[in-house]
């Protein structure tokens, strides 16, 4: 069916072949939870120099990805509102190189298997990381990656977030097109270079067309500024700056599949779909 793009399956059977195959990987994730309390091994992000173009680094990549909801239902009637539902994944840089992509299952704690992922293929290494966290803005990753690997992980702001924040942002508070292009320019070369509090500064001194979406964005670049870096200098180092293989990754996994005119999941069927979704990708291991 996945190669010829024909079914001779009816819908509810293929539900029902989903939810089964979802119930087994659930299970395994259990058994390599399981496995790594046994262990009890320790994990433990240990400073790297982001600038280093010579120090080894771990990496890590976190996002969700949303898609629409089915409509919770009163007395027969759909209810009014649009409502999504966000499946959340992570990628880890293996020993050789490779990634390894992990969603958690229906009723799976992800800080537990991200944990029990990381000990499974560092083992004793998992005591002294050099890691190095890409991630969009949304605080439960950053918090999750901390509980992962500790207060010392190296997190950076992925770029292209960060300079798309500011175009679409821009775009509503500048006055007219002259000064959205300067003050976008400005903007986005300081940031380049990790001067976040100029870009702030500058972002204040502006007469805005919406105040409400200049007080958006400066928060948003004060929320961050902390692993807002400079980039420029990173980039230097031939050193990764942004998310892309993450969101490559949730485009096969999750949008090509779940976000198609007219769908809407449960919370429970978009997740399963993507897991066994990234079973059939990666062959035997869906994590590989």
């Amino acid at each position: 069916m996945e190669r010829s793009g024909s079914s001779r399956l009816s819908d509810q059977r293929i539900y029902q072949i989903v939810q089964a195959k979802a119930a087994e990987l659930v299970a395994e994730q259990a058994e390599i939870i399981n496995r790594n309390k046994e262990k009890g091994e320790s994990i433990k992000a240990v400073e790297v120099d982001l600038y280093d173009a010579n120090a080894k680094e771990i990496m890590w990549f976190g996002d969700g990805i949303c898609v629409s909801e089915q409509k919770a239902r009163r007395d027969g009637e759909a209810k009014k509102g649009k409502e999504r539902t966000t499946t959340e994944m992570a990628m880890m840089e293996r020993q050789d190189g490779s990634y390894r992509t992990i969603i958690a299952g229906e009723g799976v704690n992800r800080v537990q298997l991200y944990r029990a992922e990381v000990v499974e293929e560092y083992g004793e290494k998992a005591s002294e990381m050099a890691v190095v966290a890409i991630t969009d803005g949304a605080r439960n990753l950053k918090k999750e990656t901390k509980e992962v690997f500790g207060e010392e992980v190296s997190h950076i702001l992925d770029w292209y977030h960060l300079e798309a924040k500011v175009f679409q942002l821009l775009t509503q508070i500048a006055a007219n097109k002259q000064v959205k292009e300067k003050t976008q320019e400005l903007i986005i070369n300081q940031l380049w270079k990790g001067e976040s509090e100029k870009a702030i500064k500058h972002l204040e001194e502006i007469e805005a067309r919406s105040r409400v979406k200049r007080d958006e964005l400066k928060g948003y670049l004060e929320k961050n500024k902390d692993y807002i870096i400079n980039y420029e200098k990173r980039k230097e180092a031939k050193k990764v700056i942004g998310s892309g293989r993450m969101e490559k990754q949730n485009d096969v996994l999750v949008a090509s599949r779940q976000k198609r005119k007219g769908m809407a999941w449960s919370k429970s069927g978009s997740r399963n779909l993507a897991i066994v979704t990234a079973h059939l990708n990666q062959g035997t291991n869906y994590l590989q």
